[in-house]
């Protein structure tokens, strides 16, 4: 596949049977023409048109909200243990609920680097024999669209008030993640 040389939001309207270039695209779509220029030369330039829906992924807010949330429920799970749950293992747990694709594997230890580049998050589960292991792998939220992310936060506040977690810094979280 070639290289991407830029992205152009239109807008379909299926009335008038037209795409139109979004108006606030005004200034990207003069950066892609130029950009057209410099690499036609002067000569006509094929290109291949990919058509997609526009999809919304998740915002850098939600996702550090998501890990400070992560965060507390782990210091609660493990409040007066030695050890215990780490936030990333909440939020295996937490992605496995809110519909992220999960795949349990038995593999070679020597394995494990091969799946790190194959997945986001390979935790490993269990030490088996004959230097085996079960790991839980999955690509995580980073492919959640703003709404998908908002129903694993909005599970993520369940699970703390299920818990009976206490803690001003939820409280404050909470009413700032409600507000319109």
């Amino acid at each position: 596949m070639g290289k991407v040389i830029g992205r152009l939001p239109v807008v379909y309207d299926p009335a008038a049977r037209r795409v139109q270039v979004e108006s606030s695209a005004e200034f990207v779509e003069t950066q892609l023409l130029q950009r057209l220029d410099d690499l036609a030369h002067g000569q006509p330039l094929r290109l291949t048109l990919t058509v997609e829906p526009e999809r919304k992924g998740r915002s850098t807010q939600q996702n550090r909200l998501m890990w400070a949330l992560l965060t507390i429920m782990a210091d609660a799970y493990n409040a007066g243990r030695t050890g215990g749950v780490t936030p990333e293992e909440c939020y295996l747990d937490m992605l496995e609920k809110y519909g992220a694709k999960v795949d349990f594997l038995e593999v070679p230890a020597g394995a494990l680097e091969i799946l790190r580049r194959c997945y986001r998050l390979v935790h490993v589960v269990e030490i088996l024999d004959n230097d085996r292991c079960t790991v839980k792998c999955t690509q995580g939220s980073s492919a959640f669209t703003t709404a998908e992310m908002k129903n694993l936060i909005d599970g993520i506040f369940d699970r703390l008030a299920e818990m009976g977690v206490n803690d001003p810094m939820v409280t404050a979280y909470w009413q700032e993640w409600k507000e319109p």
